[in-house]
């Protein structure tokens, strides 16, 4: 009996010893890439808290400005891919990082909102000047562009104007919208706190590997540096509150759904088929309910980040449409 209360006794201390070095295990160094993309950012404040974005000018062929969005869980790090030929045919570039993600910050018991993380990007525009953008946008911030488009067309934007919104694999349509499993339990009061303190490189990459295609999958320095960027801050901590816009999308259907129905703003998608989190039919449905829809599908196998999965394709049809909506005026790849 001694030794059997022994040995458990032993394996309860190892098994503490584990746990408690598990979940206090540093984050990971900043990549050479990383460390480039953070020292060339800036940070702005919002109302306490420190946003973190890029601002470029380049010597683009056309004088307009690009407004980047990224998606969840990641950070505006996924656009590193596009940025050579954007910045060959825009003149200006920004890409922030939304709060709780990336390199900005990521408070906690913090209610995050559609509605701040918007007030955020206003604030941001009027901060560094950039009155007319042509928003390209991803996953989680295919709403907030929504939400910007909604208040230019009830006439409450403070920034400007937005030119044209481009949209890339996202929840538009509530209805269809298919969280992941990992997603589901992290939404979960108590669960999906203890599982997010849980959450490491492993855990990560097998979550967000289901969501690309089988051939497009992220390289491994590209997984690294997307939980390097997540881990940043402790930002796996938040993952679950950030997830609080699936719910947000299906109270606000109306207003959002409608901002893009409105055919007041020129719209365009570019869809990878091969998404779990946004099925085919969601194509089908894009353009029943769009006027005049714009959509531009991708090959089979590109999945729920386009961006990162074929980048030439994306960047080209991106820049040929802006060229159709005589948003510029000639087109510059590297050759």
């Amino acid at each position: 009996m001694g030794f059997l209360v022994n040995t458990l006794s032993i394996f309860v201390v190892a098994l503490a010893i584990v746990f408690t070095v598990y979940v206090n295990y540093p984050e990971p160094p900043l990549s050479p890439l990383l460390y480039q993309w953070q020292s060339s950012g800036q940070h702005m404040d919002f109302k306490g808290y420190r946003v973190f974005y890029k601002d470029e000018v380049t010597a683009g062929a056309n004088d307009i400005t690009v407004l980047l969005l990224h998606g969840f869980p990641t950070s505006s790090f996924d656009w590193y891919k596009i940025l050579p030929d954007l910045r060959r045919n825009v003149r200006r570039v920004i890409a922030p990082d939304l709060l709780g993600f990336g390199l900005s910050d990521k408070p906690r018991f913090h209610t995050y909102s559609m509605y701040e993380q918007s007030d955020i990007i206003e604030a941001l525009l009027k901060k560094i000047n950039a009155p007319k953008v042509h928003i390209l946008a991803h996953d989680y911030s295919v709403t907030v562009a929504q939400e910007l488009m909604a208040r230019q067309i009830g006439g409450k934007l403070s920034f400007g104007s937005i030119e044209t919104v481009c949209l890339l694999n996202g929840g538009v349509f509530p209805s269809l919208h298919r969280p992941r499993l990992m997603q589901n339990v992290l939404r979960m009061p108590i669960l999906g706190t203890v599982v997010s303190k849980l959450t490491n490189y492993y855990v990560f990459k097998w979550s967000l590997s289901e969501v690309f295609g089988a051939n497009s999958q992220p390289s491994r320095d590209d997984y690294h540096d997307m939980w390097k960027l997540i881990r940043q801050k402790d930002g796996y901590r938040v993952m679950g509150d950030l997830l609080a816009y699936i719910d947000e999308r299906h109270k606000n259907e109306d207003r959002w759904v409608g901002a893009v129905r409105t055919n007041r703003i020129p719209l365009h998608m570019i869809y990878g088929p091969s998404d779990p989190v946004n099925p085919p039919p969601f194509a089908t449905t894009y353009r029943q309910i769009i006027p005049d829809a714009s959509l531009d599908e991708l090959a089979q196998g590109i999945g729920h980040y386009p961006q990162l999965e074929d980048p030439k394709r994306v960047i080209e049809l991106y820049l040929n449409w802006l060229k159709r909506r005589q948003a510029i005026t000639q087109v510059v790849f590297n050759t």
